[in-house]
């Protein structure tokens, strides 16, 4: 800087190009926090310096008429150059224009000999600098001299005279001549001087000729301007010497000599004037004396007066320090011009300005100061008239403009440094590229403010004026909101490895572009800018399998928002991958590294595309890898994959192992001597097939192909006995591997083999010798299984041979084979048998009385069976048996008792035997039967029973104590059956043994006898109720007893407590008892039921009888039958009873006024005779015998009746009536109407248009006309008022509350004015003006009975009248009001007729339309009493028998009452605060910004690591018919919320999910694909989910998933997801059928899944669709179990929980639409009665025409997005 203060800089540039423009930046900078705030001046230009001047001019005569100049540019710019030529006197005669790049120019058609000045311009940025030079042209050479002496007059007559002088080489020297010849002033000059001075002068000179011409008379004297304006000249003379004709005056310009004006004068003429000239010019004017043909002139010049200057303008151009002034060039000539700058009265500026200018910069001004300019034009010294022009200087603009962010996406901060100088306030201007914003006008004591709700990453334009009078100067700087960054920034690689797509959701806000950078370890690698209409882009050149670090800045100006992300590319798969080795269970291959990162490889064997082994780690660094315990002769493809992070990328090369050597060959004869056969053990693993090749001493015989699946080939025609070489080769692909057996042909066999047994241990056996060339024989004994015991070898020759050391018994093979070498003939075998040995130890294991059995110890040696036979004592068989050869014991059964047997067992081993015997005896039978009882007796029993069968020798009885002592003993004989102990203890137990003898064998039986206890006495009851009592008695002495027996008949299923938890005790309670019922009990002392299992004996019983009182009535209700009558019933108890007892008592005085006793079967009673609206208490009692039950009470008031008529005295005075020409006023009280029959609720005022005297009441009609009615139709005479409240039976004063009525006047209480402008309601009651000079009638009409508790009317009320007034006549209208009445009707009587058909018609509609909107929603329609009382009028749900003409009441008019309706729920909800959903942190969750959930009703999630917004999702909990939380409306899930939507499933226990939306519709994404495509699982989150069926249906698909905690995997639970596809956004399906089909079916499926949570729904937004669904789910629900429905309660329902639920009108009707179409299908499947028939199918069509020529265009609208 070349100089500093506090407030002004200056600086200093030099070393420019003269003449050059050049263009300065002033920027300013601040340090700090505000570094990112730049401010540039608006750039201005530096005046340059004036161009340099051109170097070596040279001018020089080229022609007598001609001159050449040339010259050298100077330095510097320059941009043309101009030559000028001006004559001796500096007339300018040429100025010629060139261009920069000239150096010369000629001049021509000069005057030869001439002096001229050339003057070269240079020219550059409107600057100009020259340089000048003289020369003279060349001279003429004469061509003839004419020598002429000097006339005589020219030495005698003084006078002018002209001197030419022709000088050889020099031209013509006219100026020369006259100083040589002349003085310089006017005089008169003698002969004698001229001649004297001319020879003195040229006396030394060659003058060829001198010319001398003697002039003509003098000239004219005095000559002078008198006067010279802009545009004339005037000249005047004095009359010249000598003598004249006239005068010529000639005008011309001064450098010029072309005539612009002549004028011929006459000789007295002493003045001219000429006029139109050019202002400012220089004019020569001539006055020429004529005489004869001689003459002379005198000459004078003038100038006009400079023009004055017009188009006068003083602007600032925006500068704070200069004005420029600017103006039209003046007319004509001028030199420069004179400005003057004023300020306050004070010339500051005072500037000359060159002609060619028309502007002028004033600088070094005051900013914002008013100045005044004044211009005049200069030629000559000689000015023009003033010309004014004010201007101001524009105001200093502030400094250091400082706008901030402060990092806000929203938010801008302005401040900046006071303006200098003089300013009135500023003016903050925020504008964006489109328009402005906000204007904010700020005082001179602030130099700051802010902007807030600003849209991100919009660049603003911020104007900071400092404002001074009308002037403002700007200060513009630009700043950007913070951009917001991207949503979900994703990087993929594409199946690439050296690719990354990334792509995100566009950033809100505006935005430029996006730089899109990617880093690893910290270090950029490429970065793109991306367009912000795009959001993707890809990147190409990438290390494979690298992890970079992707960012995704969001870009507007110079600030940025980024958002990251990690992309991995795909790893490069290995090179150079080949098969290393191979063997039969390996396999090796080896590989170069794969390109770019690598974290390790997988080596993956596959084997028909499936793994054969798990996968093989191996760290990066490693190239190779062997595969061992591999299936043979198998092709496996290997699979190397290089993995990085989660990617993969794998390469394959196919190998196959060596096939396997086949395993035991085996080359077999088959017994045949001509063939072999031969088979094998495929070896391990897979083969093509196998080549089988057959030798003879190393000779090839044969080779046969066998396919894969064989293993044996039979070579025929073979030498017998011959060996033979096979070989068998594995063939699997091209590689092959062998292996190789030997056989032998079979030799011939033996005949005539025969086996003999010589004794229970050894055979002999002998053949015949086999035919043929054999060795010998070999000799094997094998046993019955085939297992070889021993073998022997017998040369050849001997045909005989014995086995000894045989097992007795066994049955034995023996094969004889002729063997011929090592190959055996076919074995020829014979069965043989040894004898088998006999049983031992056989001995009587245990006898019975009717049974034997025996054992024994098997015999040595094998054996088939064994037969056993027991004969009796005379050798007689008692029975035959075969027993198993395992047998070692047996039984016989249904013997004799006490008999003798002989037992025989025999052992069979083939048809050979052997046998052994005993001797036993059966047990005596004990006596059957044995019985010992009491027979009631106390202290005896008595023992009896029945004799056992077979041989019994005599009895012994026994009797024994508790204690098992021995109380009695007693012997007797075989015939006795009976026996009686006495003397024993009652209610003991005893045992009783008695004993059967037979020989020495004896059996026993013994019973359990016990002797009856004694009885109890004295038998009581107590605490008798209607279910319950108390029985009590003594308990007996002397006597062993347990318990006590209590039987009771009727047998009911009584409860019996003991209260003192002994059994012992003598009381009991009883529960349960029928009330009113007679019972009669027995009651006995029990022995033995302590004891489980035990006898029980008895005592004789006691008896006695008791009845429980009866139960009171049930449900007892009364209720009024009329005025004087109730009716009670009652449902009859659980009792037994006789009859009832009804009492009624008057409440307030408990007198009885009515008894009665009714038979059992009453179950209604009415009493009658009561008074009016009083309060009973009835009772009602059952009677059971001489019992009676408590009471049952209720109480009930008397109906209310009507009034009684008051009398003929009480009605409305015709006297009192205050009456004007449209209104009446009465007054009345409520002592009027007695409240005997009820308290007074309601009047209304009767009016009756009537002249008649006559006592009469209104006619007794319940609603009269309206006035309205009244006032449409002539016919009608009478109409009634409002409604309102008696307020009669408030407090004391009731009964003289007085009413002042004015009928006509609009008064509130009778209902309004009927005015349609001014009506607050739509009540059908209204009070209008009464007509003029009218006689009137007035009743009033007082009500007990009009309305419920819930504002519906009864549909008979109760009311009485007063009798009608007399006639009432209202005033009679004014005569002028008349006469003004007819003169406008008869003035507008035209017009008139159609505008009152229109009103008259728009009124009925109005009428009607109110009716019917105000009773649409009633149960019942009524005829208008509902309007009577304002803030009555409430919505209450349809009839299902109402609604199809509520519907067409709805669509009239162009769905006129719809439209409102739906417009009525426009606003439901909408105040509920949205604080989670509008959060910075979940405002990414949201689908659409004005779709948020309600605070109060949105659904939570658990909470995430303490993250307080991690429990938010766009979901509302909805109520249903049965649940308050029945569903759950929720959004279309996002990418970044599906996990969220999962994990909402799972934690609200979700079962049943329904979708109406499809993913994508008309190509925009509607929600996201957020289940799996296939049956894999897929994580969720921490959810697991995994699709198990999908079926998929024309309209809508089911699929099944299961779902389950990633740390709960054994829990899982079943969810279906019901996707309806036909559903178009914001619009409706094309039939109601489909729909309706589908809410039932998921109705049908939520209803078969108990304890499932909500059902979840959602479509694209989770309200217009959704919405829909759930109504119409919840009145199909309702038309189920309801004779009513309410869709548009429903609706409000829905969005006090869920904003725009059922979200446009046509998704509105569609619903009643679906509801009317269901109710016409029940009629006409009534109507048919065939269940068969399709429910919907005749309103398909239907539907389809009417809705949409109902809704029109707006209908097809409203299905669009």
């Amino acid at each position: 800087p070349d100089g500093e203060s506090q407030t002004e800089f200056s600086c200093r540039v030099s070393g420019l190009d003269p003449g050059t423009q050049y263009r300065v930046t002033v920027v300013s900078r601040t340090d700090g926090e505000r570094s990112n705030v730049s401010l540039r001046t608006v750039y201005f230009c530096v005046r340059p310096a004036a161009p340099a001047c051109v170097r070596g001019l040279q001018v020089a005569p080229s022609a007598p008429d001609g001159l050449v100049v040339s010259w050298r540019a100077g330095l510097g710019r320059s941009e043309r150059f101009r030559v000028l030529l001006m004559d001796r006197d500096e007339v300018l005669l040429e100025n010629v224009t060139l261009p920069k790049s000239a150096a010369s120019t000629e001049l021509h058609g000069l005057q030869p000999g001439t002096r001229y000045t050339v003057t070269v311009v240079t020219e550059a940025v409107g600057l100009q600098s020259s340089a000048s030079k003289q020369a003279f042209t060349a001279c003429i050479e004469p061509a003839y001299f004419h020598q002429t002496p000097l006339p005589a007059y020219f030495h005698q007559t003084p006078s002018y005279f002209h001197m030419v002088t022709l000088q050889p080489g020099s031209g013509l020297i006219l100026d020369q001549v006259q100083r040589l010849l002349f003085s310089s002033d006017t005089q008169t000059h003698k002969h004698g001087d001229i001649e004297s001075r001319l020879n003195n002068k040229l006396s030394n000179k060659e003058y060829n000729n001198v010319l001398l011409c003697d002039s003509a008379p003098g000239p004219v004297q005095q000559l002078r301007v008198r006067h010279a304006d802009e545009t004339s000249v005037s000249v005047v003379w004095s009359r010249p010497l000598g003598e004249w004709d006239g005068f010529t005056v000639v005008l011309r310009q001064a450098d010029a000599t072309a005539v612009l004006s002549q004028r011929n004068l006459s000789g007295e003429a002493r003045e001219c004037t000429f006029s139109i000239l050019t202002s400012g010019r220089l004019y020569t004017i001539t006055v020429t004396t004529n005489s004869g043909n001689l003459s002379s002139s005198a000459t004078v010049t003038a100038r006009t007066r400079p023009a004055q200057v017009g188009g006068l303008r003083v602007s600032n151009l925006g500068s704070t320090d200069s004005l420029q002034t600017q103006w039209e060039r003046a007319a004509g000539d001028l030199d420069s011009y004179r400005v003057l700058l004023v300020h306050d009265s004070s010339v500051i500026k005072n500037e000359s300005v060159a002609a060619d200018a028309t502007s002028i910069v004033f600088h070094a001004l005051r900013p914002g100061a008013l100045y005044r300019v004044v211009l005049t034009s200069v030629r000559a010294g000689q000015t023009s008239r003033q010309t004014v022009a004010e201007g101001r200087t524009t105001p200093a603009v502030v400094g250091e403009v400082m706008v901030s962010n402060n990092g806000r996406m929203d938010f801008l901060s302005v401040s900046w440094r006071a303006a200098a100088g003089d300013v009135d306030g500023y003016v903050v201007t925020l504008s964006d590229d489109r328009k402005t914003l906000h204007t904010v006008s700020v005082s001179t004591s602030s130099t700051e403010c802010v902007f807030n709700s600003l849209v991100s990453g919009r660049l603003y334009n911020i104007s900071v004026s400092a404002r001074s009078g009308a002037q403002l100067s700007h200060t513009v700087v630009q700043e950007r909101t913070q951009p917001a960054p991207v949503q979900n920034p994703t990087a993929t690689h594409a199946a690439r490895d050296d690719y990354l797509k990334v792509y995100w959701r566009p950033a809100a806000g505006d935005f430029d572009f996006y730089v899109v950078s990617i880093k690893h370890n910290n270090a950029f690698v490429q970065n793109q800018t991306v367009l912000g209409t795009q959001s993707e882009c890809v990147f190409s050149g990438l290390v494979p399998g690298r992890l970079y670090t992707v960012l995704v800045s969001t870009c507007s100006g110079t600030s940025q928002t980024s958002a990251s992300t990690h992309g991995r590319t795909l790893p490069a798969a290995v090179r150079s991958l080949v098969l290393a080795g191979r063997g039969t269970e390996d396999l090796a291959v080896t590989w170069l590294a794969a390109p770019g990162d690598v974290d390790h490889y997988e080596v993956q064997l596959l084997f028909n595309d499936m793994k054969v082994f798990p996968p093989v780690t191996l760290g990066a660094g490693v190239g190779a890898c062997s595969l061992a315990s591999l299936t043979p002769g198998r092709l496996y493809k290997i699979l190397v994959s290089t993995f990085s992070g989660p990617n993969q990328r794998a390469r394959f090369i196919q190998g196959r192992t060596v096939p396997s050597k086949v395993k035991n060959i085996q080359v077999s004869n088959d017994g045949d001597s001509s063939s072999l056969k031969v088979s094998w053990t495929p070896g391990p693993g897979d083969v093509d097939g196998y080549s089988v090749f057959l030798f003879r001493d190393n000779r090839q015989l044969d080779v046969r192909p066998v396919l894969k699946h064989h293993n044996e080939v039979t070579f025929g025609s073979l030498q017998p006995g011959q060996t033979y070489n096979v070989t068998v080769q594995s063939v699997s692909g091209e590689l092959l591997n062998n292996n190789t057996a030997a056989g032998r042909t079979v030799p011939a066999t033996v005949t005539g083999l025969q086996v003999e047994d010589l004794s229970t241990c050894s055979l002999v056996l002998r053949w015949q010798e086999a035919l043929g060339v054999s060795d010998g024989y070999v000799l094997q004994l094998l046993d019955e299984r085939g297992s070889l015991l021993t073998h022997s070898f017998q040369p050849s020759g001997h045909t005989a041979f014995t086995f000894n050391g045989l097992t007795p018994g066994k049955k034995y093979r023996v094969i004889v084979q002729t063997t011929s070498g090592r190959v055996h003939s076919q074995g020829v075998s014979a069965d043989a048998r040894t004898r088998p040995a006999a049983v031992t130890d056989l001995s009587v294991k245990a006898n019975s009385t009717t049974g034997l059995s025996f054992r024994w110890s098997p015999p040595d040696g094998d054996f088939d069976r064994y037969e056993i036979s027991l004969y009796k004592s005379d050798d007689s068989l008692q029975e035959r048996r075969r027993g198993q050869s395992s047998s070692q014991q047996v039984s016989f059964q249904g013997l004799r008792p006490g008999a003798a047997y002989r037992m025989v067992v025999v052992t069979l081993s083939g048809e050979h035997s052997n046998q052994s015997a005993v001797w036993a005896r059966t047990v005596p039978a004990a006596v059957a039967s044995l019985t010992a009882r009491s027979g009631n007796q106390s202290d005896a029993l008595w023992v009896s029973w029945e004799r056992g069968g077979g041989d019994l020798s005599g009895f012994l009885l026994l009797l024994y104590n508790p204690d098992g002592s021995q109380r009695a003993e007693q012997p007797l004989g075989p015939e006795v059956s009976q026996f009686i102990f006495s003397d024993l203890v009652p209610g003991r137990r005893y045992q009783a043994e008695l004993k059967s003898l037979s020989g020495e064998l004896s059996n026993s039986a013994s019973t359990l006898g016990r002797t009856a206890p004694n009885p109890p006495s004295s038998f009581l009851f107590g605490g008798v109720t209607n279910t319950s009592l108390e029985i009590t008695w003594s308990v007996p002495a002397n006597s062993d007893f347990d318990d006590f027996d209590l039987e009771w008949t009727p047998r009911d299923q009584l409860a019996v407590i003991n209260p003192y938890h002994s059994p012992t005790a003598g009381s009991r309670i009883l529960r349960g008892m029928f009330p009113g019922r007679l019972y009669t009990f027995s009651l006995r002392s029990v022995s033995g039921i302590a004891e489980p299992g035990a006898m029980r004996t008895y005592s004789t019983p006691i008896h006695n009888s008791i009845r429980t009182k009866p139960e009171r009535v049930h449900g007892l209700h009364c209720r009024p039958q009329s005025s004087t009558s109730i009716s009670c019933s009652w449902a009859p108890p659980d009792a037994d009873f006789d009859s009832y007892t009804i009492e009624c008592l008057r409440q307030d005085s408990q007198v009885l006024v009515y008894s009665r006793r009714t038979g059992r079967d009453a179950t209604t009673y009415r009493i009658t005779q009561l008074e009016p609206h009083r309060r009973y208490s009835v009772s009602v009692k059952v009677i059971s015998d001489r019992t009676t039950s408590e009471e049952a009470r209720d109480s009930v008031v008397t109906m209310i009746d009507r009034p009684p008529v008051p009398p003929l005295s009480t009605r409305v005075s015709d006297r009192s009536a205050i009456v004007t020409k449209s209104s009446i006023f009465f007054r009345f009280n409520c002592s009027w109407f007695s409240d005997v029959n009820g308290a007074i609720k309601f009047f209304a005022v009767v009016v009756a248009e009537s002249q008649g005297v006559d006592e009469q009441q209104p006619e007794q009609q319940h609603p009269l006309p309206s006035y309205l009615e009244y006032k449409s139709n002539s016919s009608i005479k009478c109409y009634q008022s409002g409604f309102f409240p008696s307020q009669c039976s408030d407090g004391s004063a009731g009964s003289n509350q007085s009413f002042q009525i004015t009928v006509g006047t609009g008064m509130d209480s009778l209902g309004g004015s009927c005015d349609p402008e001014t009506r607050r309601d739509r009540n059908l009651f209204c009070d209008g003006p009464l007509k003029p000079k009218t006689a009137y009638r007035l009743s009033v009409r007082a009500f007990t009975q009009l309305f419920d508790e819930e504002k519906k009317d009864f549909s008979a009320p109760l009311y009485s009248d007063t009798y009608l007034s007399l006639p009432v006549v209202t005033e009679p209208e004014p005569l002028s009001g008349v006469i003004e009445g007819i003169s406008a009707a008869m003035f507008l009587i035209v017009m008139m007729v159609g505008v009152t058909v229109l009103l008259v018609c728009r009124q009925k509609a109005r009428k009607e339309r109110t009716s019917v909107r105000m009773n649409v929603r009633r149960d019942v329609p009524t005829s208008g009493v509902l309007h009577g009382v304002r803030g009555f009028v409430s919505f209450s749900p349809i009839k299902t028998v109402n609604f199809e003409s509520h519907f067409i009441k709805l669509q009239a008019d162009s769905n006129y009452l719809l439209s409102q309706e739906y417009e009525d729920l426009k606003d439901v909800g909408r105040n509920q605060p949205l604080d989670s959903a509008l959060l910075p942190e979940n405002r990414g969750k949201n689908r659409y910004n004005n779709i948020l959930p309600y605070d109060s009703t949105r659904v939570k999630l658990s909470y995430v690591d303490d993250d307080p917004c991690s429990d938010y999702i766009n979901a509302s909990y909805i109520p249903g018919n049965n649940f308050r939380r029945e569903y759950v409306a929720t959004q279309g899930p996002l990418p970044g919320t599906k996990d969220d939507f999962w994990k909402m499933i799972w934690e609200q226990n979700v079962h049943n999910m329904v979708m109406v939306t499809q993913c994508v519709e008309k190509g925009r994404v509607k929600c996201d694909h957020y289940w799996p495509c296939d049956q894999d699982s897929l994580y969720y989150g921490d959810m697991i989910v995994q699709m198990l069926s999908e079926s998929v249906l024309p309209e809508w698909t089911i699929r099944e998933f299961t779902i389950c905690s990633d740390e709960q995997r054994r829990v899982s639970r079943l969810v279906r997801q019901f996707h309806y596809t036909v559903w178009p956004d914001h619009g409706v399906p094309d039939t109601t059928h489909s729909l309706i089909q589908f809410v039932r079916t998921v109705r049908d499926y939520v209803n078969r899944s108990p304890g499932s949570g909500p059902t979840v729904v959602h479509c694209s937004a989770g309200v217009g669709r959704t919405g829909t669904f759930i109504v119409l789910d919840r009145v199909l629900q309702q038309l189920d179990t309801k004779d009513t429905l309410d869709i548009y309660g429903a609706v409000f329902d829905l969005r006090l929980h869920r904003s725009h639920m059922v979200q446009t009108e046509c998704q509105y009707s569609y619903l009643h639409q679906c509801v009317r179409d269901v109710l016409r299908a029940r009629k006409l499947r009534s109507e048919q009665d065939n269940l068969l028939c399709p429910i919907y199918e005749n309103y398909n069509s239907q539907r389809g025409e009417n809705y949409n020529s109902q809704r029109g265009g707006n209908y097809n609208s409203q299905r669009g997005e």
